[in-house]
């Protein structure tokens, strides 16, 4: 039975079972929609804002995907089903004024999610929309953008509802509850291929395996790189970052959480450097024996390439280990006596049974997407690349127009496969395929389902997966398997736990800004508001304020916070703090800070030595603390950390807002430089002349002018000028100047 509603086109749309069921669930309460790739999440969306907007009639929807291709893509099938004309598709390649106008004039805005944030701290008002769909839900974690356009949205939103879909929320219980936390769910509405409603409309996937054996020579390769990067981790365990120095006790996950602890280490000045170089160099060494065991020679003989051009310490040690000129120069014979990895033959054999299909092979790096073709062409098989626009080295990627172009000729039949990086796993339009080649197992269960969701949408398909025995390949499926079956147990789990049990389980909502609900504690801290720069946005600050208080992000022209109508804050590390001594930022700064805020602050954060970061004299970096203090009343304080600056700005802000009873203000431009500020500004960029030493050449010439003229002997006249500071101003003002170019 066709749906029959005002703003859907009639006999267009019938709703299956499934899709009835978690229409009626999400129309009114904010609702995570999990669903196998290809059963309609695109249609259930359509629906719930098809009632959003016959129930609200003034209101807006906003449908968020994570890519232009894929927004494009939603916009039309809502288009197919609706009656509502007033759609647009909005990204940051559209003019801001253009995008304010286009936002205004219509009902439904599809959009990325990086153009709604960075609209939204410009000033865009979510309180007109009745509806917010995140496509690929599971994305929201950690600093995407999604998470803070939610929690934007229900606070400013008259009416509020927020709709996440998504096939593949991943394995991990935790990191599903932040999801639900982020997005702010109150139901799950979650099914799997197993469910009795869902099950008559899944198509047979077959699924087998390719298994080939890794050349002798490709062996002694990952030998020698086996060896350097096992003394690699004996060091780290020195260093006490590993408890094993095992080779099959590592892995790429695990030396990435190290290089991460010990970046947090450097930035609260601790002394890593060493093993900061020393993970950096077994990233690039693990690396490189991922790209042997299961992409090939060309890959990696591609990767050693780029590797010896790069400057970085870590490149630097290991290029003077002869082991690693052996194994660049073995990798480069082989790739010229274009040896290839056995995948690479039976991939062809495979293609060549299928040439009468529609074929897509997916490969995790963009140098084998060119090695594959070329075989492939090589065997009169029509390949074409399919890759994502950031570009690879001298690689240029794909505009969104040459994307959208290849996949018209693939589903024409003008080739026979697609050679496609991640960018064709989520979401895209792709065209209906008879088989899906993975050149390598992946341990993610989300990018497994998604690659396999490319096959056996209306048809049955066949998946094929090539690996290379006793490698990470076979390490990889294994982990990935394992995922995808403690997910589906989640899913059901998750499905099982809000069955009959309302807002309740998973996620306990003690706070839902659109209720103003909350225990007391909560609710006094979110009466503490402050303001953060954008560029504050990625930090660990603004992360531990979010928890503690209510935080809206502006571009702030002057100071990075402001806590009240009278507090200002700059905050800086110690490495930044020196390093504006040197560039002179610091007092242009420390002058906007004071000409804008009756109490200004700066914040200089890390527990490193101020004297001993830099080859900076001592006494320039007393001389600029003094100055803050005494010449512009600047309170400096340090703080150990990111968490410290955050609890410092908290309790600031609280003690404005509530004990002294300030309201907080948007300071929203700079004062306007005064003629004698712009004047000394001109006169600080000599060669070093300080701020003080500026002052007292103006107070002694006059003019700008008369200083520029001065001569020699008439500059030693002034206190702190002598000889040699005398001579370098004259030959900076009197040299002729020469082009970089000429």
């Amino acid at each position: 039975m066709y749906v029959n509603h005002p703003l859907v086109k009639p006999n267009t749309i019938k709703l299956r079972r499934y899709q009835e069921s978690a229409v009626a669930r999400a129309i009114d309460a904010n609702t995570l929609v999990v669903l196998p790739t290809g059963l309609g999440k695109t249609m259930i969306a359509a629906m719930v804002a098809a009632y959003r907007l016959h129930k609200f009639s003034d209101s807006k929807v906003l449908f968020l995907a994570p890519t232009r291709p894929l927004a494009v893509q939603h916009q039309k099938t809502f288009e197919d089903i609706l009656t509502i004309t007033e759609t647009v598709t909005l990204t940051g390649k559209d003019a801001i004024k253009k995008r304010s106008e286009l936002w205004k004039a219509n009902k439904i805005i599809f959009a990325t999610p990086q153009t709604i944030e960075n609209d939204i701290t410009r000033g865009l008002d979510l309180g007109d929309v009745s509806l917010i769909i995140f496509d690929e839900a599971h994305r929201a974690v950690g600093d995407y953008s999604y998470v803070y356009i939610a929690e934007e949205y229900m606070k400013k939103a008259k009416d509020p509802l927020i709709l996440g879909l998504t096939a593949s929320p991943g394995s991990d219980t935790e990191k599903v509850k932040v999801i639900c936390q982020n997005l702010l769910i109150e139901r799950i509405e979650a099914k799997t291929e197993h469910d009795a409603d869902v099950k008559p409309h899944i198509q047979m996937v077959k699924t087998r395996w390719v298994k080939v054996d890794l050349p002798t020579e490709f062996i002694r390769v990952k030998n020698l790189l086996e060896d350097v990067l096992r003394d690699d981790l004996k060091e780290l365990k020195k260093w006490e970052y590993l408890k094993s120095a095992n080779l099959s006790a590592i892995n790429k996950r695990k030396l990435l959480k190290i290089q991460s602890e010990i970046r947090k280490e450097i930035v609260s000045g601790v002394d890593s450097f060493i093993p900061a170089s020393l993970v950096a160099s077994a990233i690039k060494l693990s690396y490189a024996l991922e790209l042997l065991e299961t992409q090939g020679i060309s890959p990696l003989d591609n990767y050693l390439k780029r590797l010896k051009l790069q400057k970085s310490k870590a490149v630097k040690n290991l290029m003077r280990d002869e082991r690693m000129h052996t194994i660049i120069s073995m990798v480069h014979d082989m790739n010229k006596l274009n040896i290839d990895h056995p995948k690479i033959g039976e991939l062809v054999k495979i293609v060549k049974k299928h040439e009468k299909d529609k074929i897509i092979i997916f490969t995790q790096y963009r140098d084998s997407v060119d090695k594959i073709i070329e075989k492939l062409n090589e065997n009169d098989i029509l390949a074409h690349e399919f890759v994502g626009q950031a570009r690879k080295g001298e690689k240029k990627g794909m505009t969104q127009i040459q994307q959208t172009q290849i996949l018209n000729n693939f589903r024409e039949g003008k080739y026979t496969a697609l050679v496609c990086t991640s960018v064709a796993e989520e979401g895209l339009d792709i065209p209906q395929v008879d088989l899906v080649v993975f050149y390598e197992p992946i341990p993610s269960e989300i990018r497994s389902i998604q690659r396999r969701g490319r096959t056996g949408r209306t048809d049955a398909g066949e998946v094929i997966v090539l690996m290379t025995k006793k490698t990470r390949d076979e390490g990889y499926y294994w982990a990935s398997v394992h995922k995808e079956r403690k997910m589906q147990n989640l899913v059901r789990e998750m499905r099982d736990n809000f069955e009959d049990k309302g807002q309740q389980t998973l996620v306990k909502y003690d706070s839902l800004e659109k209720n103003n609900g909350g225990g007391k504690e909560r609710g006094e801290e979110r009466k503490i508001k402050i303001y953060v720069d954008a560029r504050e946005k990625s930090s660990e600050v603004f992360k531990v304020l979010r928890e503690k208080a209510e935080v809206e992000i502006k571009t702030l022209v002057v100071g990075d916070y402001i806590l009240s109508d009278r507090v200002g804050v700059e905050r800086k590390t110690a490495k930044d703090f020196l390093q504006s001594i040197i560039d002179k930022r610091l007092l242009t700064q420390a002058s906007e800070l004071v000409a804008n805020f009756p109490i200004p602050i700066l914040i200089v954060e890390g527990t490193k030595d101020l004297y001993s970061l830099r080859d900076i004299h001592p006494n320039a970096v007393r001389g600029a603390l003094a100055s803050l203090a005494v010449s512009f009343g600047i309170s400096v304080i340090s703080t150990q950390n990111e968490g410290d600056t955050a609890n410092l700005l908290y309790v600031i802000a609280k003690r404005e807002q509530e004990q002294e009873k300030r309201e907080i203000a948007l300071r929203g431009e700079k004062r306007a430089v005064t003629l004698d500020e712009k004047q000394r500004y001109i006169i600080e960029s000599l060669p070093n002349v300080s701020a003080v030493l500026a002052k007292r050449l103006l107070e002694h010439f006059g003019s700008v002018n008369s200083v520029i003229n001065a001569s020699e002997k008439e500059l030693r006249e002034i206190e702190g000028i002598g000889e040699r500071k005398a001579a370098e101003i004259r030959r900076v003002v009197k040299g002729r100047y020469k082009s970089p170019n000429s």
